[in-house]
């Protein structure tokens, strides 16, 4: 028995201490347990009885490298203080803590209650200040070996990964072969599901629809598991975290790149750490390695595909954000000229559209109280639907051939389509076929596991059979190629572009999308002198345009000008197309209701309005802006600047289709400013070889 121990310890617990680093040690290395448990001989040689001692090894799989991370350790501390313990006994230093801090702690702690601390060799003393001594470099000794440990390991991943063969989890759609190289999974039901994710996101304008498209159609995707080469694959239903995963990383491309992943390590309020991970930015690659392995992408793909995403990033950011349901045009696309901010979007109760610079509420107020100016809000309805007779300006000879490609991709995903549903009747056949020859293997008489797989071959069955059901009604219900009805409709709507714009049943994200492709920028700023709004737009060819409208809106309500309005209106449109224009422009019913075809023939009928007639429409010449400036021969824009500064003459409200005379467009002061105007070639996309397509 060592003289340091004297009866005042014996009176108190003796502390075995027990812990290994992970929890793979503790499945795979036992004897470790056993040798750490010796201490509970030691202990009772040492002349403690079996009572008077404590086996603590809670923190099994607990690594003792990051401080107050181990509850058994804390918990021995506070018996320490508490002068319960009389002996901490660890088989050696490098098991009771591999950080200074948890060391020096319960150094500390011990010297001032009195505890001693032991190993398998040693009893030490830790207020006699040789003990402390030798207990303080043991303690520097294992925090400098875990250190040593550590950066021996990162050099040797970090030379397997400047070879391009570090690999942490295997992407979806690929298998490492030789536990080194990365190659396509052979299976071809998953290669085309992860060529299909990818060639659909370039259609689509985020991840949230590409999901949401996934979903309709019930399309799984495959996953392997975190541990493995990625051979052995299950089909799952797509959520969202792993399409941003597949559409983040490089590896689809070709690229290999380390670290993938960044460790972050934060310190909360109560004391613990915790520990986050991130995906790396590109400039934190150490390892980027092209052409590395095969892709499913290009290059150029994988960095259209992060600029989407970037764009998509959701407000106060200085991204666009993602196209909404709602029927704003220029959602996410309007800075405000002032304070350089985003403006965002509001929708009134009856959907009236105004942008209010939000985000530069604190800049505004700072500016006010300087004297300048300050940021605005503004109705945009007049504004978007002079925006949308310049978008249809430009998109409208492009019909027909929007129609062909729309007839093409149908025909395309269909084919996709199908091709999923067979893949999927493959599988299922596979899996029938591998559980019959289980069950063909098994003796009928072992009744336990013939009954077994013999009800799983009948589900097995059952899956193939609503397989097939599915392909058939498929094939009956979806012809290969568009039908001479569906392709007649798709040309009726390319040539009637105007039509398809303005029907209520149109997805406003599929219009914002269109402004998206042709506008790159919109600059607002308010014109204080004439209380309006001045748009400035950048459009994706180069050109600029600058539109102007009303800073507020009149009333939704105008009962006693209905009248006048639907004379006017019944002179250039029908009743459906009046219907339309009625419900943009904000206007009501006089029972404040949105207006229908049916309703607008009524309430014609009632004031004893004609119906709209194209032949008197033709003799008397009555043009709309739209075919008044294809009769001259410049785009609307330009027509709407005559109206606005009086050169022209129209009849009806600003933000109504407006009637304008075939006579008044051959006076001298119209075609004079018609030359001047083609004489500054102002047509808003000019011929521009980057000029994107509104066709995917």
């Amino acid at each position: 028995m060592s003289e340091k121990i004297t009866p005042q310890h014996q009176q108190r617990l003796a502390a075995v201490y027990i812990r290994q680093s992970s929890p793979g040690q503790v499945k795979n290395h036992p004897e470790s347990y056993r040798v750490q448990k010796r201490l509970y001989d030691r202990a009772a040689s040492l002349g403690w009885n079996g009572t008077k001692i404590k086996l603590i090894d809670g923190d099994q799989g607990a690594s003792a490298s990051h401080p107050q991370t181990r509850d058994e350790f804390k918990a021995l501390l506070q018996m320490v203080r508490d002068q319960q313990v009389g002996i901490v006994f660890g088989f050696n230093v490098a098991r009771l803590a591999r950080n200074s801090l948890d060391w020096n702690l319960l150094i500390h702690w011990c010297a001032m209650h009195n505890t001693l601390i032991g190993d398998q060799h040693e009893i030490y003393d830790p207020r006699l200040s040789q003990d402390s001594l030798v207990l303080g470099i043991q303690g520097v000794l294992a925090v400098q070996q875990v250190n040593a440990i550590r950066e021996q390991l990162r050099a040797a991943l970090n030379e397997k990964a400047l070879r391009g063969e570090l690999h942490h989890g295997v992407p979806r759609g690929y298998v490492v072969v030789e536990g080194k190289h990365l190659r396509k999974h052979p299976d071809r039901r998953v290669q085309r599901a992860i060529e299909r994710l990818f060639k659909k996101f370039e259609t689509c304008s985020s991840a949230s629809e590409l999901l949401t498209w996934l979903w309709e159609r019930k399309i799984e995707l495959p996953r392997s598991p975190v541990r493995g080469d990625g051979a052995k694959v299950e089909w799952v239903e797509a959520n969202y975290q792993c399409l941003l995963d597949v559409l983040k990383n490089p590896k689809y491309a070709g690229i290999y790149v380390y670290p993938r992943c960044q460790q972050e390590t934060r310190a909360l309020s109560c004391g613990t750490l915790q520990k986050t991970r991130r995906l790396s930015r590109p400039d934190e690659w150490r390892v980027v390695l092209k052409d590395h392995h095969p892709a499913y992408i290009t290059v150029e793909q994988y960095e259209a595909n992060q600029q989407k995403i970037a764009m998509n990033a959701q407000r106060y950011t200085s991204s666009r954000g993602a196209v909404n349901r709602g029927s704003s045009l220029l959602a996410g696309l309007i800075e405000c000229r002032r304070c350089g901010h985003v403006m965002q979007v509001r929708y009134s109760s009856t959907g009236r559209v105004s942008y209010d610079c939000r985000n530069g509420r604190r800049q505004r107020d700072r500016e006010q109280q300087e004297g300048s100016k300050g940021c605005f809000r503004f109705s945009a309805d007049e504004l978007e639907r002079q925006l949308s007779e310049q978008i249809l300006y430009v998109v409208s000879p492009a019909g027909l051939h929007a129609a062909e490609l729309a007839a093409e991709r149908m025909a395309s995903e269909r084919d996709a389509h199908r091709s999923v549903l067979i893949d999927q009747l493959e599988h299922l056949r596979y899996e029938a076929g591998m559980t019959r020859r289980r069950l063909d293997s098994v003796d009928p008489a072992n009744r336990l596991v013939f009954d077994t797989l013999a009800a799983e071959w009948e589900v097995c069955l059952q899956a193939v059979s609503e397989g097939k059901s599915a392909l058939a009604k498929f094939d009956h219900d979806e012809p290969p190629r568009p039908t001479r009805k569906e392709r007649t409709r798709l040309k009726e709507l390319g040539t009637r572009l105007e039509k398809v714009w303005y029907a209520a049943e149109t997805d406003g994200r599929l219009k914002q999308q269109v402004a998206r492709l042709l506008i790159e920028h919109v600059y607002a700023d308010l014109d204080d002198d004439r209380d309006e709004v001045v748009l400035w737009l950048k459009w994706s060819g180069g050109h600029h345009t600058e539109l102007r409208g009303a800073r507020r809106s009149a009333s939704g309500r105008r009962r006693a000008a209905l009248p006048s309005l639907l004379d006017t209106l019944r002179k250039i449109v029908d009743d459906a197309s009046a219907s339309r224009a009625l419900n943009r422009a904000g206007i009501l019913t006089p029972t404040g209701k949105t207006w229908t075809k049916n309703r607008v023939t009524q309430a014609r009928r009632r004031a004893g309005i004609a119906s709209f007639n194209a032949r008197l429409q033709e003799r008397e010449g009555w043009l709309t802006q739209a075919k008044a400036a294809t009769y001259l021969g410049i785009s609307p824009m330009s027509v709407n600047r005559l109206i606005q500064e009086g050169i022209l003459p129209v009849e009806g409200e600003p933000r109504l289709p407006q009637v304008i005379r075939r006579s008044d467009l051959e006076s001298k002061a119209i075609q004079a400013e018609v030359r001047r105007t083609k004489s500054h070639g102002n047509a808003p996309l000019p011929k521009n070889p980057n000029q994107k397509s509104l066709f995917f």
